[in-house]
């Protein structure tokens, strides 16, 4: 599997000044703490990576903010939208396999854009969400980005936040090795 351009896609997408993503330990793949709120234990590892704050070129802090445009990472197609806790995830799969998986690139805490449809097909680097978040939460804007092999025998409507974390047939990637 290819390295990603998301990186790049996001932030020539939202006009970003970007130099790198800067992380607070929860934030990474496998942690077992949340880096909001109280801090406490997540009640299991962390499957993806929260993508929030980011050096600037110039050596600046900047936080991604509520309405920042997600691209999508690969060529592929959103298959499924659920609700979570502070708004939508979406779903993307991709034509690349791994014997009987296919990879999946999933986004949550975002807001579908309005012009893209389940099982449209895009291209890499398409913008098809936005930053959200709840006003009562107390969980600032942020991108939670996992990357999966998930097997070809799973329906899509069955891709859950449940299904992802009870399934131990479903392969995480560390998305920072891949963006």
């Amino acid at each position: 599997m290819d390295k990603s351009r998301f990186t790049e896609h996001l932030t020539a997408l939202n006009g970003l000044p970007f130099r790198e993503w800067v992380f607070e330990p929860g934030m990474l793949f496998l942690s077992e703490f949340k880096w909001w709120g109280d801090k406490g234990y997540r009640g299991h590892p962390h499957n993806g990576l929260d993508l929030r704050l980011y050096e600037t070129a110039d050596g600046t802090l900047e936080t991604v903010n509520e309405g920042t445009k997600i691209p999508i990472m690969y060529e592929g197609k959103i298959v499924r939208i659920v609700e979570d806790f502070l708004g939508c995830t979406l779903f993307a799969a991709h034509e690349i396999y791994e014997r009987s998986s296919r990879l999946f690139t999933i986004y949550g805490h975002v807001q579908q854009t309005t012009d893209v449809d389940i099982g449209t097909p895009l291209s890499e680097g398409t913008s098809v969400a936005r930053l959200t978040r709840m006003k009562s939460m107390k969980v600032p804007a942020h991108l939670h980005l996992s990357v999966a092999f998930i097997p070809k025998i799973i329906p899509f409507k069955d891709l859950t936040w449940e299904t992802l974390n009870g399934s131990d047939n479903i392969l995480f990637l560390d998305p920072e090795l891949i963006i």
